[in-house]
């Protein structure tokens, strides 16, 4: 896909991956929809892709909040009509020992990183451009079941919410299948990101494991733009050690 004037649709854009990715698909002439739910990042973001000559627009929205999600994609539909990309990026992280003090950080788990993306996505839908779109779904190596990860020991709730992602995106590509939707599942591993400082943790920045994020975005760049005929429905990326 030829990114020059599509419309594409980005959670959890007003900071790390989906900041990043916002800015390089502005720079290939795409238009932008920033969704997240910090208005003030949101704003710093468009106006970094508008000073670079880019096109942005922010749409405020916590992805847990059913009604919002329906009055958010209402109003955004009415101004742009159809999506020609949607990437469910937003996300956030918890481990057991977080859970144990919070138990309502397991159901925040699954309402951010399942049942949010599933509502946006099912909402979105019915405007997909009809003559190709993509649906691109930013999910975890900690939901692919043949990578074996001591962390999701220590992760469950996360490890399985990004599992229920898996199912729902695998499902949503079958039904899409004799369509010119694309249904892509993209596993990176561990890369700089706010991920752990949005949990109240300490984050562990240039670890040996970490990726750069500008590297994990570039991969997003490369499989949005392949051509109409190439599927690219799996893609699994780590560090090398």
């Amino acid at each position: 896909m030829n990114l020059k004037d599509k419309v594409v649709l980005i959670t959890g854009s007003n900071q790390g991956l989906g900041k990043v990715l916002a800015k390089k698909v502005a720079k290939d002439g795409a238009k932008v929809i920033l969704l997240a739910r910090r208005e003030n990042l949101l704003k710093e973001v468009k106006d970094e892709i508008t000073k670079d000559g880019g096109l942005a627009e922010y749409f405020v929205c916590d992805i847990r909040d059913s009604k919002q999600v329906t009055k958010t994609v209402n109003n955004l539909i009415h101004k742009y009509k159809k999506i020609d990309v949607l990437v469910n990026n937003a996300g956030v992280w918890t481990d057991d020992e977080s859970e144990k003090r919070k138990p309502e950080l397991r159901k925040n788990a699954f309402d951010t990183n399942v049942f949010g993306h599933v509502q946006v996505t099912e909402e979105i839908l019915p405007y997909l451009n009809k003559d190709e779109s993509i649906i691109f779904n930013t999910i975890s190596t900690a939901g692919v079941p043949d990578i074996p990860s001591g962390n999701n020991l220590m992760w469950k709730s996360y490890g399985a919410s990004k599992w229920g992602m898996v199912g729902y995106t695998q499902a949503l590509r079958e039904s899409l299948r004799d369509t010119n939707t694309k249904v892509i599942q993209y596993f990176p591993g561990g890369f700089e990101s706010n991920l752990y400082e949005n949990a109240g943790r300490e984050n562990p920045h240039n670890q040996p494991w970490m990726m750069k994020t500008v590297d994990v975005a570039d991969i997003i760049i490369f499989a949005l733009t392949r051509p109409k005929d190439v599927y690219m429905e799996k893609i699994v990326v780590s560090k090398k050690k």
